[in-house]
């Protein structure tokens, strides 16, 4: 890893001159040499210690990263042993300058980067790059007194050594070369557009999309996280749209895009590229960016002003601008910009920043991640040939697939990952968020570690609450060679978020790290809860660091989220022993939202939560906080009765469960807890909890708080028997169940809770189903009233749902099941209710199947089938599973009906228990028929051998083998 060109210790003041406010004189060009404030000549101890000063002061507004610099002096050292080397070598350098100090410092270091004092030290090269900017390149040349550091061969040394030779070769030359004094040439031109050797993937739709918006406006600033690909992005379609000629030329080498639709105008005459990387921002930032621009257009500083220099280059002109990383400028040269425009009629500019600069006029246009593959289980059968995943190299559609591709077989030629190493890699350009940056980094180790490892490194511990220690993303992701030496923002993921960092207000510095607590994305509420601020002053925090593009803001939506590894990073700069009260307040934040939330309130406002409260419930177990936990789950009950908690949660909160001391916060927290295990297809310890539940039954007179939040006696014993008993009878047809639902019922009557009262009613009719369909059908009408009455639109849609399975167990009620299970469609997938949706996708399935109606069935079990798995649902997957081979048999699809009840019978069993009478007929009929005699089938007949071979590949066949074959069948 190299320093790219620095930005200058001290910009010039308007007069040109540089402030004197230095104590130290640092000598590198020709010679090392250090003086202290008082003249005399100081002694560095090593060349370690010599090398340090230098990277500090060749960076001198920057605060290095640690990891940074012990990649700089130690390459090829193992992390710790380079952190402890650096450790000894700072206490050694401080040690050995402490004698000669004046005042302060000259060292300034915290346990993530190292940086100098400002005003503290005055460099050669710094001077001498200063006045090369400034235009006087007489006092440059007379500041050049040699090579950089002569004697010491470090590989980012010699990169430096080279870069700052190249800088002072043409003063030796009455004018630099391709520096001209006269006019700019006349016809099409392109100046100092870069080149890249590599493919550019998924951005052919933004290149469209800009081209047209700079042709239309003139400001335009493309907005997006550091790695993103602003820049590569943004020269594309500036050399799209360059003259004709120059963009013919532009087609024809690798990796370019040339003009996107034939019959567009020319474009403009001038394009020229501007970096200004090295322009730092505050006093001098204007004269600097006007220097950049003069040196990009090839232009010497003239005798009058720049600006008015520039006006007239650019008079008669169609010119296009990219002004290539302006984040750190942003503030400072919005009247420059503003000024160039008016006065230039033809000039039209493209920006490239992670913060908009602000004005009347200005395009913001955010440049999202690549589009991301859909998730994929990891592991499994090999599929079949149907079933096959896309060939590499190169062959996925999938732009950030491919872009890991093409960049692996760059370091690895024969790299050719099995569908096992194919899987990872879609996970991990998931992980990774689309970032390409990011993904690009990952590639480059390809060549010694697997994109499995990488996954498994890149991920870190999961499943527990943020650990501020734990960096694997940003540790792992850096790069070294020729690119990191051109610009080292980019060296590294550290090193982009670091840039970003830097540039932040105290009040944003602040805030972001306490973000890292939530794993989802997050409310302006929640923010402020964790800052402990006014909302208003935090909701200034969080446009700062949106428009740093540090948070994306979701638009229309009022939330925010950060990506992965910038999370990585805030989570490091927050003080480990901040991390509890912070998880504390996050808990209790979420805890008061959840029981404030309307039965009414629709899914959509809660499913962007459930990653925060999985995350909230881990980081209690961590904190030892047993009875937020509790109450966390309890209050989050109602709203996530419609959607599965992931599997760590439920692990961590069972931990938290068996660690409670009120008997009865256990057993209605145990009771809960069933329900939702048997929600995820984890059978065995939904039963076990629910055992356990109803052993530790609590009293009639014990108090639980009601809907509104007041404590209702009788409600707890009223809830642990209504759970348990759908538990149980779900998974045994515990005879119990029945006597504990009528008691249930009394008590929810007697503490006036409609929803609980409708949730007892439809069990008690699912219970009545079979024996008696008319009590059934009558329970179930009532159940769909207290909830109606309740204003419980998910309870309805369950409630619906119900009745139209009730009215099936009667052959004259399929056509009123059909309209109710479609209404519930409807409603449920208004509501953002996925599992209730396909539930309800299923029972409209039955329906049709009771008409007869085989296509329409198909249809809908298809659809239960997308839904649930798309949702990671088990329980109505495996329904969709179950039923819709009988509809695919009953329309001659004998295969694929044969093999995917093979799939169902053999992993229905962790999710729905022991197979019941009714499951076994359901396997035996199948059976029948696939086998079913020649004329019923079109004339197609399948012997019980075929049958049973068909049977025994889709037992064998992986999850996401069997839903492609159900969606294709």
């Amino acid at each position: 890893m190299a320093l790219s060109q620095p930005a200058p210790a001290a910009l010039p003041t308007p007069d040109g001159v540089l402030p004197q406010a230095s104590q130290w004189q640092l000598r590198l060009l020709g010679d090392v040499a250090l003086s202290s404030p008082l003249g005399q000549r100081q002694r560095l101890p090593g060349r370690a210690a010599t090398a340090l000063l230098a990277c500090l002061a060749l960076a001198p507004q920057q605060a290095l990263p640690r990891e940074t610099v012990i990649d700089l002096l130690w390459p090829d050292a193992d992390l710790a042993v380079g952190r402890n080397r650096l450790r000894q070598l700072l206490s050694t350098l401080k040690a050995a300058l402490a004698a000669a100090e004046a005042s302060s410092t000259l060292l300034l270091a915290d346990r993530m980067t190292l940086r100098l004092r400002p005003q503290a030290l005055r460099c050669d090269v710094t001077e001498f790059e200063v006045a090369l900017l400034a235009g006087r390149p007489d006092e440059a040349s007379a500041k050049y007194g040699g090579e950089l550091m002569p004697g010491h061969f470090e590989a980012w040394i010699h990169d430096q050594r080279l870069r700052l030779a190249a800088l002072a070769e043409p003063l030796s030359r009455p004018l630099a070369v391709g520096v001209a004094d006269g006019p700019l040439p006349a016809g099409p031109a392109t100046l100092g557009l870069p080149h890249y050797l590599t493919q550019l993937y998924g951005a052919a739709e933004q290149v469209a999309g800009l081209q047209a918006d700079v042709q239309n406006h003139r400001l335009v600033t493309l907005l997006g996280p550091g790695g993103h690909g602003k820049t590569r992005l943004a020269v594309e379609v500036a050399r799209a749209l360059a003259g004709p000629a120059v963009a013919g030329v532009a087609a024809a080498r690798p990796g370019e895009m040339a003009r996107q639709a034939a019959g567009t105008s020319p474009g403009f005459d001038l394009v020229a590229f501007v970096p200004l990387v090295t322009c730092a921002g505050g006093p001098g930032a204007t004269e600097a960016v006007l220097a950049a621009l003069l040196l990009a257009l090839r232009q010497a500083p003239g005798s009058g002003p720049p600006q008015q220099q520039l006006q007239r280059l650019l008079a008669g002109r169609q010119t296009l601008l990219v002004l290539d990383n302006v984040e750190q400028l942003a503030a400072d040269i919005g009247a420059l910009v503003a000024d160039l425009l008016a006065g230039c009629a033809g000039l039209h500019l493209l920006v490239t920043s992670r913060r908009a600069l602000g004005l009347d006029g200005e395009q913001q246009r955010v440049l999202p991640p690549l589009p991301l593959p859909p998730a994929q289980p990891l592991a499994g059968p090999q599929p079949p040939a149907w079933a096959q995943p896309p060939a590499y190299p190169g062959a996925d559609p999938n732009p950030a697939v491919a872009l890991f591709i093409d960049r692996a077989l760059a370091v690895a030629p024969g790299f050719a990952p099995d569908a096992e190493q194919q899987a990872a890699v879609r996970a991990l350009v998931r992980h990774l968020q689309g970032m390409p940056l990011a993904i690009e980094l990952a590639a480059s180790h390809v060549a010694s570690l697997t994109p499995l490892l990488l996954l498994g490194l890149l991920q870190g511990p999961t499943g527990g609450p943020i650990d501020a220690a734990d960096q694997p993303g940003l540790r792992l992701l850096a790069r070294s060679g020729p690119r990191a030496a051109a610009d080292p923002r980019h060296a590294s993921m550290l090193a982009v978020v670091q840039w970003s960092w830097a540039l932040l207000s105290p009040a944003a510095r602040q805030l972001l790290p306490r973000l890292a607590v939530p794993v989802g994305s997050f409310s302006l509420a929640a923010a402020a809860a964790l800052a402990a601020a006014p909302a208003l002053d935090t909701a200034l925090a969080l446009q700062e660091l949106a428009a740093h593009s540090m948070l994306r803001a979701e638009p229309g939506a009022g939330r925010f989220a950060m990506f992965g590894l910038i999370r990585e990073f805030a989570a490091a700069a927050l003080p480990p022993a901040e991390l509890p009260l912070l998880r504390q307040r996050h808990r209790r934040w979420l805890t008061g939202w959840f029981q404030q939330l309307p039965l009414s309130t629709p899914l959509q406002q809660v499913r962007p939560e459930v990653p925060n409260l999985a995350a909230a419930l881990a980081g209690a177990e961590a904190d030892g906080a047993f009875d937020e936990a509790a109450a966390l789950a309890n209050a989050a009950q109602t709203a996530m009765s419609a959607i599965s908690l992931p599997a760590p949660a439920l692990a961590a909160l069972q931990r938290c469960a068996e660690r409670l001391t009120d008997g009865v916060q256990q057993a209605v927290t145990r009771a809960g807890l069933a329900r939702s295990l048997l929600l995820a297809g984890q059978a065995g310890p939904a039963e076990h909890l629910a055992q356990l539940a109803i052993a530790q039954l609590p009293s009639a007179e014990a108090c639980w708080p009601g809907d509104a939040g007041t404590p209702r006696p009788g409600l707890a014993r009223a809830l642990v028997l209504t759970r348990v008993a759908h538990v149980l009878w779900r998974l045994q047809r515990d005879p119990r169940a029945q006597a504990w639902l009528d008691q249930a019922l009394r008590l929810a009557e007697q503490a006036g809770a409609l929803a609980l009262q409708a949730t007892i009613l439809t069990n008690q009719g699912a219970l009545r189903r079979t024996a008696d369909p008319a009590a059934s059908i009558a329970l179930q009408r009532q159940a769909v009233a207290r909830w109606t009455a309740a204003q419980d639109l998910h309870g309805v849609s369950v409630g619906r749902c119900n009745l139209a399975l009730a009215l099936l167990a009667r052959r004259a009620g399929a056509a009123e099941a059909v309209a109710l299970a479609g209404q519930a469609m409807r409603d449920t997938r208004a509501q953002g209710d996925e599992l209730q949706h396909a539930l309800a996708c299923n029972l409209y399935g039955e329906a049709w199947s009771r008409l007869g109606q085989w296509p329409e069935a198909a249809q809908a079990y298809r659809a239960c089938i997308s839904t649930a798995y798309a949702a990671a649902e088990p329980w109505p997957l495996v329904y969709g599973l179950w039923n819709l081979p009988r509809a695919l048999a009953h329309l001659g699809q004998t295969e694929a009906a044969a093999s995917l009840m093979g799939f169902a019978e053999q992993h229905s069993l962790g999710v729905l228990g022991p197979h019941t009478a009714t499951d076994r007929h359901d396997l035996r009929r199948l059976r029948r028929l696939c086998g079913h005699p020649c004329g019923h089938f079109c004339g197609r007949l399948a012997s019980a051998a075929a049958v049973q071979g068909w049977w025994q590949a889709g037992a064998a066949l992986g999850l996401s083998q069997a839903v492609n074959r159900a969606l294709q069948a």
